[in-house]
């Protein structure tokens, strides 16, 4: 089962949040550095990022996170928009596998069900196939994934980092 989760800390040693997440199969979706100041005095810089993280691996994430000082949260959210959090993880992985632009068909054809991340599963069989035109676009939406058209068919693939 995957947990989707808050973590707000300082910016100093996030990589090694960052480090965890990828390790133990989890994606960060959204990240957010906050400045604070009073006036003209920095006071701090947080960080604050939105994760999927299986719950298997939970123990250990807390564990990094505490060491930083940093707070774990999860988010209680319904089961529509769970499932469409959680059905990223199929498609990103075929994404950074392929490490080059594919199309749908692709995707299509490559996805297995039942997932390897165990998310058809958690989800009474719901397959990544139903929604994967929508699940690519909301990637591409969250800035994970980018999206060309050539020849009239769509391609995507993975953001290269900034």
């Amino acid at each position: 089962m995957y947990k989707i989760l808050v973590y707000s800390g300082g910016v100093y040693r996030f990589d090694e949040v960052l480090e965890c997440v990828e390790d133990i199969g989890g994606i960060v979706l959204k990240k957010d550095e906050l400045n604070i100041s009073r006036g003209s005095y920095f006071i701090s810089q947080e960080v604050h990022v939105i994760i999927v993280n299986p719950e298997e691996g939970l123990d250990e994430l807390k564990k990094i996170a505490a060491d930083l000082e940093g707070d774990i949260e999860e988010l209680n959210i319904d089961d529509e928009i769970r499932i469409a959090v959680v059905s990223i993880l199929p498609v990103y992985n075929l994404l950074s596998k392929a490490n080059k632009w594919v199309d749908v068909k692709y995707l299509e054809d490559t996805i297995e069900c039942p997932c390897l991340n165990g998310v058809c599963k958690e989800f009474n069989d719901i397959s990544c196939l139903e929604n994967l035109e929508k699940t690519l676009n909301d990637m591409c939406r969250m800035e994970i994934a980018e999206k060309r058209t050539l020849s009239n068919v769509n391609e995507y693939r993975i953001k290269a980092s900034q």
